[in-house]
């Protein structure tokens, strides 16, 4: 990225700024920048609500050692519009919550029983004024790689990742229960009455899954009319799921947990061994059903059954019983039936999601991959989700899952 771009678009990253992080991240006030590179490492549309940049930075020690860091830098956006749009859903001041607040208190309980596995990346930088940003470690350095979107996550990550937010969930729940202000930037519903910034983004999704599921064998005639129908309920039903009940069994929700937001750590064989998460910035205190439809109903890859799903839910709660064990979590503890009637109540979320975020893993051309293209009602933005919905392998999941959501009950 060429100099005049980054003074035009990022102009707090300058030499002195990363040297104020080398030097508070190493405690050496001797460090000294010589140069920086500034990249994008992500393509238009793997990112749909901040711009994200590596940052390569070479420098000096007191020692006149010469080394190279790197940091990923997390940039709200800079147009109008959608910085507007995402402001009014808190999800800078939600992110900053829980690097600030419940990572810390979270790290440290989950410390207290042996556990030391990372959940999320280091913040090294958080900045709430001006242009907002966060500056992360770099997971590509302890081999962390994003995930393959188009194929989704197989059984066995799965489990990697159900693993990590079991003990995510079942931190938040206990420290929820000895502290509840540790909570209070986490109850602002995703989908509410107040804010309809993002309805015509279900409305019009789960109208063009119709559409397609009307040409589709198994889902022609009652499915896919019940998804054409769907566009009148399905916000207040979005709002039913995002409404809290306080004597339920309630965590905080990394609340975008999709194959986009997760980073593997592989053996040279392949097997994954890690998992960390990445974009706390709609987390929400409720049901650890919306987690977890969102994900199962997201991002499994094709081969995962509906079987698989039961299978996985299992893996969950055990690792969710033994850490809430482990913690001395006061209140009752969730059965496995509770997790399943939670899905039962909470499952029309991965509906929501899944009808518009399964075509996007699949989508090739991103060029018009933004937040206009989902929401708006331009020639171009119209010709975006003609394309994204009419992608000749969503039929592949798509048809699958809506047999599914149908035996649930989930589109009535």
């Amino acid at each position: 990225m060429d100099p005049a771009t980054i003074e035009e678009k990022y102009p707090f990253i300058t030499r002195d700024y990363l040297q104020g992080i080398l030097r508070r991240e190493q405690c050496e006030s001797a460090i000294t920048v010589e140069s920086f590179k500034v990249v994008a490492p992500l393509a238009k549309g793997e990112n749909y609500s901040s711009d994200i940049l590596r940052v390569t930075v070479n420098y000096t020690t007191g020692s006149h050692n010469h080394r190279t860091q790197t940091y990923i830098i997390k940039v709200s956006f800079a147009r109008d519009e959608d910085a507007d749009l995402l402001d009014a859903y808190d999800v800078f001041k939600r992110e900053i919550a829980v690097y600030d607040v419940v990572m810390p208190k979270v790290e440290q309980l989950l410390s207290s029983i042996g556990y030391s596995k990372r959940l999320a990346p280091v913040a090294h930088a958080i900045h709430a004024t001006t242009i907002k940003h966060f500056v992360f470690e770099d997971l590509s350095l302890q081999g962390y790689k994003p995930v393959g979107r188009a194929a989704g996550l197989n059984f066995g990550q799965l489990q990697l990742v159900l693993e990590k937010i079991a003990k995510f969930h079942a931190a938040t729940a206990v420290l929820y229960s000895i502290e509840e202000d540790a909570m209070a930037a986490h109850h602002y519903r995703n989908i509410s009455e107040d804010v309809p910034h993002f309805y015509p983004l279900f409305q019009n999704s789960v109208v063009a899954c119709g559409e397609q599921a009307s040409n589709w064998p198994t889902t022609k005639g009652k499915i896919a009319e019940k998804l054409c129908a769907l566009e009148k309920t399905i916000i207040a039903k979005g709002c039913r799921v995002y409404t809290r009940t306080e004597t339920d069994f309630n965590v905080l929700n990394h609340g975008d947990l999709w194959v986009n937001n997760v980073m593997l750590k592989t053996e040279p064989s392949g097997k994954p061994t890690d998992a960390i998460l990445v974009d706390y910035a709609t987390g929400f205190f409720g049901s650890p059903a919306i987690d977890l439809s969102y994900l199962l109903f997201t991002s499994a890859s094709n081969d995962v059954t509906v079987e698989d799903f039961d299978l996985l839910l299992q893996h969950y709660h055990g690792e969710l019983v033994d850490t809430l064990t482990k913690l001395k979590y006061a209140k009752r503890v969730p059965t496995l039936l509770d997790i399943q009637v939670e899905m039962l109540r909470k499952g029309h979320n991965g509906v929501m999601f899944s009808t518009f975020l399964i075509p996007l893993r699949l989508l090739e051309d991103t060029a018009n991959a933004d937040l206009g293209g989902l929401l708006g009602r331009t020639e171009e933005a119209i010709a975006f989700r003609k394309r994204l919905f009419s992608h000749p392998k969503y039929q592949d999941r798509m048809e699958y899952l809506l047999n599914f959501y149908d035996r649930k009950g989930y589109l009535d």
